[in-house]
């Protein structure tokens, strides 16, 4: 197999410290011997001699008792009974001829084999008893117990690879701790941030420069106040997460303008040049636009004239990734979650019966994983620049199974998985997986011209299965970018209006304005003081500058709790 040109953020990958691994073992041998020659704890065996030889003759009553090894006792043969003595009033036991012995005795072993609980199954499995001669010279405090096969942590198998992990947390002792090779933030990930202390703090520095830069004249422009305060939020938190991670940073477009490539173009340019500013070149920036028509036409646009590297996200398939490919995209990200959605929805007949069947049959989780496998052995084998990067999985497991991919997104849960030791997948399934992932993609179309159809309209080019899957993709996945978007934007809108109305209030209407707050707080603290439960009647508002001024509680915010104290002790002016 050919090698690909190395992805851009290969030479930011630290290395892994060194790691103990598990110790293995091999199956059990057949006899104690071998056994014991494997085991650590040494163990005596008696010395080799026939089953029939003695050890040891009592004389008891006349009789004799001979013990064999092991303390069994064989009787003579003239006190052994022909017929063996009942032990329950039931019917006795057939007495088999010699014809029927053999079906006897493979009948007996097939009903009397030990069912066991086959290892990642929820079902009994008929398997081989246990050997008498594999434990009977051992004793319970010398047997050990089974050892359960393990393979090395997960993030080492990836680093053996090739592939580098991407850091999608905010958890700074996280992104400063583990060997990341580069940091992503998402939409999902503002509005986590502005709910976090430590990251709250920089959405306060952004609207606060958005007010002061772009205020010209005192007016209040709300909307491109917004806007920038967005921007430099965004900016602000990259470069904290870019400050404990070596490697690329990834940052995004506003997804709300998928449709727009001019505004997506203007944008990236914007967050290119306030990373520069914080003392990170182009470099080191990635910025990642939705993989529409018009999102790869603006990645094209951002390669070509401004060499900015572009990362599309959303791509659902090969034939989709190869379009981004022509843009000549840094990166290309495939979401684990919307492939495996977009492929469950797709199905080659309208009749629900045979719909059901092709669920059923092939799995959306399975075709995901397939369609990921051919897409990374297409770009491997024709030597594409653009690199291959997989997010949104849904466990670390999914990891070992998505072929030539160059990186992988993990959460902070999944990066913790991924250091600890598990059991490994058969290396047959996924040689044999990624086998027939080369194999379709060897049948795939190459060179493509889906680009130069159209004017950019690839997806009408696209074959009909193809262009199902990526429209779905795509709406699923700017859904749930655009409603994370919104969220984290009216949050900022609320402290950017509750500026406005401070700057326009003076000292005395500033009274005015926390009158009713402040005979609210004294209502609550009263029915607290007595003892009594109390309900808010309206917002109060705990959190503002002016009302924590009236209350001289700077330091702290007098939020109302059943537990906190002093609301009606008042000490600023009536």
């Amino acid at each position: 197999m050919s090698e690909r040109p190395p992805s851009p953020f290969h030479d930011f990958t630290p290395r892994t410290p060194a790691m103990p691994l598990a110790t293995l073992r091999g199956k059990r041998r057949s006899n104690a011997q071998e056994e014991n020659a494997g085991s650590r704890a040494s163990v005596a065996l008696p010395p080799a001699s026939n089953s029939n030889s003695t050890v040891t003759t009592v004389a008891r009553d006349g009789g004799s008792k001979v013990y064999l090894k092991g303390g069994r006792v064989q009787r003579p043969a003239s006190e052994k009974p022909s017929v063996a003595f009942p032990t329950s009033s039931g019917l006795a036991l057939p007495v088999l001829t010699a014809t029927h012995a053999r079906f006897a005795d493979i009948a007996y072993r097939l009903l009397n084999a030990p069912k066991t609980l086959a290892q990642g199954e929820g079902e009994y499995r008929i398997g081989k008893r246990v050997r008498p001669s594999a434990t009977r010279t051992k004793s319970k405090d010398q047997q050990k117990k089974a050892v359960v096969p393990t393979s090395p942590p997960l993030w080492r198998a990836l680093e053996t690879q090739g592939k580098v992990v991407i850091a999608e947390t905010l958890d700074y002792e996280l992104l400063g701790t583990l060997p990341y090779g580069g940091s992503m933030v998402t939409p999902a990930m503002l509005r986590e941030g502005l709910l976090t202390p430590d990251t709250a703090y920089h959405a306060w520095v952004g609207a606060k420069r958005a007010i002061e830069e772009r205020r010209p004249g005192g007016e209040w422009d709300l909307k491109r106040i917004l806007d920038e305060a967005m921007l430099f939020y965004l900016v602000e938190l990259g470069a904290s997460m870019a400050d404990r991670v070596d490697g690329p940073h990834y940052t995004f477009v506003d997804p709300r303008y998928h449709d727009d490539a001019a505004t997506m173009v203007k944008q990236a340019l914007r967050l290119a040049r306030l990373f520069a500013k914080q003392g990170y070149g182009r470099e080191r920036v990635v910025v990642t636009i939705p993989a529409t028509e018009a999102g790869v036409q603006a990645a094209k646009t951002l390669a070509h004239k401004h060499h900015v590297q572009t990362n599309l996200t959303l791509v659902s398939g090969l034939a989709h990734a190869a379009a981004c490919a022509e843009a000549e995209a840094t990166c290309i990200t495939l979401c684990y979650r919307q492939v495996s959605d977009a492929c469950g929805r797709r199905t080659h007949s309208s009749n629900p019966f045979i719909r059901a069947w092709e669920a059923f049959s092939a799995p959306s989780r399975r075709l995901a994983e397939e369609t990921i496998q051919e897409t990374a052995a297409y770009f491997n084998m024709h030597k594409l620049q653009s690199a291959i990067v997989v997010s949104n999985l849904e466990s670390t497991s999914d990891a070992e199974r998505l072929g030539e991919v160059d990186a992988v997104v993990f959460t902070a849960g999944q990066s913790l998985a991924a250091r600890v030791p598990a059991p490994g997948l058969p290396q047959a399934a996924i040689s044999l997986a990624g086998t027939q992932a080369k194999q379709r993609a060897s049948e795939a179309q190459y060179p493509t011209s889906y680009l130069a159809s159209k004017d950019g309209a690839f997806l009408s080019a696209m074959p009909v299965d193809a262009r199902t899957t990526a429209k779905v993709a795509l709406a699923t996945g700017l859904q749930d970018l655009m409603e994370h978007m919104h969220r984290a934007s009216m949050h900022m809108l609320e402290f950017i209006q509750g500026e406005a109305q401070l700057a326009h209030i003076d000292d005395i209407a500033l009274q005015d304005f926390y009158d009713l707050d402040e005979m609210e707080a004294d209502r609550l603290g009263g029915q607290k003081a007595a003892g009594k439960s109390a309900e808010q009647e309206y917002p109060v508002r705990w959190h503002d500058v002016g009302f924590r001024l009236r209350y001289s509680t700077w330091d702290e915010p007098a939020l109302y709790q059943p537990d906190c104290e002093g609301l009606e002790d008042k000490s600023s002016v009536q």
